[in-house]
């Protein structure tokens, strides 16, 4: 009786250890949830050291007054002052006359410029009076006739201040104006208006929002 129950049991314990090896394997084989992601996790990638670097792409041309490669007439002369950069400058003395008496006088400069584009032209300048205050200023004409049409006014800003050295810009409706400038050699001339005023420092510069101080050496 005892060995019959043993053979009978023994098909059902197989069974039953079938089934525990199936759920086994079941569960090692499960697809995992839905949530989870079975990549290897990978390490933040650092930044590569001045990836990013902030400087601007501005060109700036800077002129002596006294460097002028020719001046013609005589009202136009390089005059001694402590004050101005490298101690001298250009002039236009008072009482020296004016354009419109006949006394016409241009100092002429060579410049070169690398990248084409829209130039600020400012002057570093010094005025006698507000009669006395002001200059024209023309880029590639050397050499052609006085023309209003293609000579720019500066220097009539702040002139109801004392006499000091000061940046002017030509001043096109209230902004500093911008002459286009291509690529190579350039001609500028520096053409009297009034007398009484000196000239110290030119510069050109492409960043239109900059304003000089100084020397700008």
């Amino acid at each position: 009786m005892t060995f019959r129950s043993t053979i009978f049991a023994a098909p059902a314990l197989v069974a039953m250890l079938g089934a525990f090896c199936v759920s086994c394997n079941s569960e090692a084989k499960a697809p995992p949830p839905a949530n989870t992601t079975s990549a290897k996790p990978t390490a933040t990638a650092k930044p590569a050291p001045n990836a990013v670097v902030f400087e601007d792409d501005f060109e700036r041309v800077r002129i002596e007054a006294e460097s002028a490669v020719k001046i013609e007439g005589k009202v136009m002369r390089i005059a001694e002052d402590k004050s101005a950069s490298g101690g001298k400058c250009i002039e236009i003395p008072d009482k020296a006359g004016k354009p419109e008496e006949g006394k016409f006088a241009r100092a002429i400069y060579k410049f070169k410029i690398k990248k084409p584009g829209l130039y600020t032209f400012w002057c570093r300048r010094k005025w006698f009076d507000q009669c006395g205050d002001t200059f024209a200023v023309r880029f590639d004409k050397a050499g052609q006739p006085r023309n209003l049409k293609t000579e720019a006014l500066f220097g009539a800003d702040d002139s109801s201040q004392p006499p000091r050295w000061g940046w002017s810009p030509v001043f096109q409706k209230g902004k500093p104006r911008q002459f286009f400038l291509d690529a190579g050699d350039h001609t500028m001339e520096l053409l009297n208006r009034e007398d009484g005023p000196k000239c110290d420092v030119f510069l050109l510069t492409s960043d239109r929002d900059y304003v000089p101080q100084g020397l700008e050496e």
